[in-house]
């Protein structure tokens, strides 16, 4: 009998990557029957070369929504302090069209500081840009449900705006919010969020969750009602040794120790990865996005798709 389903991504960042190589790996992953397909929201690469091609995210979401017909699609996750957030509401709305009613709207609070200063941006204390994004949800839920919606906040306001043609999804679509702070974000995620997102280990998961349904009984929310999303590399092979060697070298690449990066992934032969999956499930994940490596390679895809979905199907 299958394990409880869960749900299964693949995040493909930009970094160095043509048009050409995504397109055929989000038709892929719409083939293969992964439940979703994610970019990243950056302007530089973040591993590889600063001077390597890095494409804007939500153009090229749009374009990618016609590659695809079933996947749900998303950026894991926009940048909140990157552009106005009814700009933003206005471009999900119309990405939400082009899908058919697929996307997945991914938002955070931002952090790297060096794009900020490149681009120009003002970089607020972190406090300060987690009030930005509260207001910025409420921004975009109020131009995605209302007619002519008016607001005065501290941060953004809105006199009579429209927003048409709106979502295909109503009320609008899922709103996933990613990151870990335990006192401020995480109540973000109870308040507005279908879906929270973020990287860690099986133990730093388990005490995240508490907080999570702690502030969901605060905001009078069902902590059932949200889904519970990890976020990582998968290091995937069939060959045991091929595996610990992929190990090695993807925790040089992000600067740690192959047991570090082991705690926070999934890693090993598709069984050891299936017990990986496993674990965090037992704690209450629901479902995972996973990093393949080189966006060319196909071949960590297919494998999980062979070896590991049927596991949760």
């Amino acid at each position: 009998m299958p394990a409880t389903a869960v749900r299964f991504g693949i995040q493909t960042p930009q970094e160095g990557v043509s048009y050409e190589a995504l397109a055929v790996h989000w038709s892929e992953a719409d083939a293969l029957g992964f439940d979703s397909v994610w970019l990243d929201d950056h302007f530089y690469p973040i591993v590889r070369p600063q001077s390597e091609p890095q494409m804007e995210g939500w153009t090229l979401l749009a374009a990618l929504a016609r590659e695809t017909r079933r996947i749900g699609i998303g950026i894991l996750v926009s940048c909140n302090s990157y552009r106005s957030p009814a700009l933003v509401a206005k471009m999900a709305a119309t990405v939400d069209v082009l899908s058919g009613g697929r996307l997945i709207h991914g938002m955070g609070a931002g952090w790297h500081q060096g794009e900020y200063e490149g681009y120009g941006y003002d970089f607020p204390s972190v406090g300060e840009r987690l009030r930005q994004l509260d207001e910025a949800l409420r921004v975009q839920r109020l131009l995605w449900t209302e007619e002519r919606p008016s607001f005065e906040g501290r941060y953004y306001r809105l006199r009579e705006a429209i927003c048409n043609p709106k979502p295909v999804q109503r009320p609008h679509p899922p709103i996933l919010i990613g990151g870990g702070g335990e006192r401020v974000l995480l109540r973000l995620v109870a308040r507005h969020a279908n879906v929270w997102n973020n990287g860690g280990t099986v133990g730093e998961f388990r005490q995240k969750l508490d907080v999570l349904r702690r502030h969901c009984e605060a905001e009078g929310r069902a902590y059932a009602a949200i889904e519970k999303s990890w976020f990582g590399s998968v290091i995937l092979d069939a060959d045991a040794d091929r595996a610990a060697k992929r190990l090695e070298r993807t925790a040089a690449a992000w600067g740690t120790t192959p047991a570090e990066m082991a705690g926070r992934a999934l890693a090993g032969t598709p069984e050891q990865v299936v017990e990986r999956v496993r674990e965090y499930v037992a704690v209450g994940v629901t479902s995972f996005i996973g990093m393949f490596g080189r966006v060319d390679d196909l071949r960590s895809t297919r494998l999980f798709a062979e070896r590991v979905l049927p596991a949760f199907r």
